[in-house]
């Protein structure tokens, strides 16, 4: 394992999969935990980021749909 290799294995163990954990159990998590949660993945995962980005965005079209409708 490479010195990369190994900082990546630290950050997801230490950092991404517990953030990813907490977010699945959001009922008992905090505001300021799910903010500090998706704030570390957005910052740390490229794919975590676009696929949020895109759902945001789809979620704001639906929004303006169905404002438009009413």
């Amino acid at each position: 394992m490479n010195k990369e290799q190994l900082e990546r294995a630290n950050l997801l163990a230490n950092s991404l999969i517990p953030k990813a954990e907490r977010l699945t159990m959001s009922e008992t998590t905090s505001k300021g935990t799910i903010g500090e949660c998706l704030y570390g993945l957005l910052k740390y995962d490229k794919e975590f980021n676009a696929k949020f980005s895109q759902l945001v965005s789809e979620t704001e079209q639906r929004f303006r749909k169905e404002f438009d409708e009413l």
